[in-house]
């Protein structure tokens, strides 16, 4: 698979039965920087669209075998993800306005001119991107609902640094922590770190796939491919094309999917369920495992040959016990986030604060989240007790110096807030929009704190 990221190209496929037309279009388009396949006739232009995803697909009306107009409801039926250009010899504004309202993108007339024609595909392909982007975005909607990396202590920061480190390559990483310390929030900031920035973000827990239907997943399937596959259907692995792909518990991958999955990272290629033809994509891979895969290589649950090929950059994600200074500045950050109408003003009891230190937290981030969560919701003044608490609240612990947590416990939050304000305009060098994202807040929002903290004076 390619090692540098290329700027996305329109991938089109052209119907078309008069020979020197096509042949035309072909050497044009390609010559244009376009990614371009052909067909002679509607029978083999439906063959290729069912096989492959295309952005823009561009259709004759008239053909000898299947007409344009009875080929694009077969397309829409299959898939309404490219944008279809219907183009023909004869101007007919009622066969136009029929195809339209089947769902193509635009209807033109022959003899087509070539700028105009290239000026048409451009915005097709970016109503198609848009589409695509559409998708992704309902894949993820409820799955991640914070993407800031909370965290003071020399791990975290350690781990930053690597994420930002190697996410300017483009090589695929592995990222090793315990169930709920944020690996996926790791996986989208080496995203956010990469040139892919601004292409797809795909997510995919191989814990939830079974061996029936990890590859209709992720390689997508065609019609028939099996008893309910009524409509072809484009996979994971298209869906991130040009960005990244986040393989969750990837050690829960059913063997002869790992076996599919190094030909994919080998080749970039791959064929969906029921195909003959391979599709080839560009994806940079993101895995994430709560297990040592060494161990699961040992015990012949895991492709050795994959893991090697999977293990070039880890990260090692520390237990929230093993950075214990986050857990104030994680427990502020999930009380601001509280929808109360005092979320912004809540108050820790020194007890209630020794119970957090002290705690060992075996679902970390997760479990720290859902324990404030609760508590919020339990209480009936802007004041965390511990009785909101499902564990018990010791003394302060022997690792906690007792003066500097008393002292911390008796700093107001909005002390704490704007001191957070402050770093994060000053890490941002004052953009406010940049600022703004981080902290999760809307401008209009951080405008009113940055004037009540004076921070720009």
């Amino acid at each position: 698979m390619s090692q540098t990221v290329k700027s996305e190209k329109a991938k089109i496929l052209i119907v078309e039965d008069e020979a020197p037309l096509r042949d035309l279009l072909v050497k044009e388009l390609s010559r244009s920087g376009y990614l371009v396949q052909s067909a002679a006739d509607g029978s083999e232009g439906l063959t290729r669209y069912m096989e492959e995803s295309f952005n823009v697909v561009l259709l004759d009306v008239k053909m000898p075998d299947i007409g344009g107009v009875e080929v694009l409801k077969s397309m829409q039926e299959h898939s309404n993800v490219p944008e279809v250009i219907m183009f023909t010899g004869h101007g007919d504004i009622e066969t136009a306005v029929q195809c339209i309202k089947l769902g193509a993108y635009d209807y033109l007339t022959k003899p087509v001119k070539l700028d105009e024609l290239e000026m048409v595909i451009g915005k097709a392909f970016e109503k198609n991107r848009l589409r695509r982007e559409n998708i992704n975005l309902k894949l993820e909607m409820n799955k991640l609902d914070n993407h800031q990396i909370v965290g003071k202590s020399p791990k975290i920061l350690e781990v930053l640094e690597t994420v930002q480190h190697w996410g300017q390559t483009d090589e695929h990483v592995l990222v090793y922590g315990e169930s709920g310390t944020g690996k996926e929030l790791i996986a989208r900031a080496v995203h956010d770190a990469s040139s892919r920035v601004n292409r797809p973000f795909v997510t995919v827990n191989c814990g939830r796939l079974d061996a029936h239907t990890a590859e209709s997943e992720l390689f997508g399937h065609m019609q028939g491919a099996f008893t309910s596959a009524n409509k072809a259907r484009a996979g994971l692995f298209e869906l991130a094309d040009s960005g990244t792909l986040f393989m969750d518990e990837v050690s829960e991958m059913p063997l002869n999917v790992q076996v599919k999955m190094l030909r994919v990272l080998e080749t970039g290629s791959f064929r969906r369920l029921g195909g003959t033809r391979d599709i080839t994509v560009d994806v940079r891979f993101v895995f994430a495992s709560n297990k040592k895969l060494q161990e699961s290589v040992d015990r012949g649950e895991f492709r050795e040959d994959l893991y090697h090929r999977i293990n070039l950059l880890p990260i090692n994600l520390p237990a929230l016990r093993e950075r214990r200074e986050d857990i104030l500045p994680l427990t502020l950050h999930f009380l601001s986030q509280g929808d109360r109408p005092f979320s912004q003003d809540w108050e820790l009891s020194d007890e209630v604060m020794a119970a957090l230190y002290a705690y060992d937290w075996p679902g970390n981030v997760r479990e720290l989240k859902n324990t404030i969560r609760r508590a919020c919701i339990l209480a009936k003044e802007p004041v965390i007790t511990p009785d909101l608490l499902p564990f018990s609240a010791p003394r302060l612990p022997v690792f906690v110096n007792r003066q500097e947590t008393e002292s911390a416990l008796q700093t107001p939050l909005w002390v704490v807030e704007k001191e957070h304000i402050g770093k994060v305009l000053a890490r941002v060098n004052g953009n406010k929009s940049k600022a703004a994202k981080i902290l999760e807040i809307d401008r209009k929002t951080l405008y009113t704190k940055i004037e009540r903290y004076e921070l720009d004076s």
